[in-house]
């Protein structure tokens, strides 16, 4: 999996590309710690390049929201294609995170 981030206005975008399977969700897992460790609780998750999302992936994103919520943030996802959105809704996580057709539409509610 590749990730790049930027900082926009005091909200950190990562560019999420390739599977979040097994290996990918310790990937992307340090990458978010890394970034609540700086106390960056505003977090965006560009996901139009993840094609597969496994347990360990929910499982991190889980984490991930809980802490940001807990600092007054929040991790909102953007631009899921529809076989990872619905890997969202089958398991209800849709209810929990805050899913965005762009990376603009979900910048705009922070």
């Amino acid at each position: 999996m590749k990730i790049t981030s930027q900082e926009e206005q005091g909200i950190s975008i990562f560019i999420l590309d390739g599977r979040v399977d097994s290996e990918g969700a310790v990937d992307l897992d340090l990458a978010l710690q890394a970034a609540t460790a700086e106390d960056k609780s505003k977090l965006i998750l560009d996901m139009a390049n993840v094609r597969y999302l496994n347990s360990a992936g929910l499982r991190t994103l889980a984490d991930i929201l809980t802490q940001c919520r807990d600092s007054g943030g929040d991790l909102k996802l953007a631009a899921l294609n529809p076989k990872v959105q619905r890997v969202f809704q089958i398991i209800g996580f849709d209810k929990f995170f805050n899913i965005y057709p762009s990376i603009a539409d979900a910048k705009k509610d922070f």
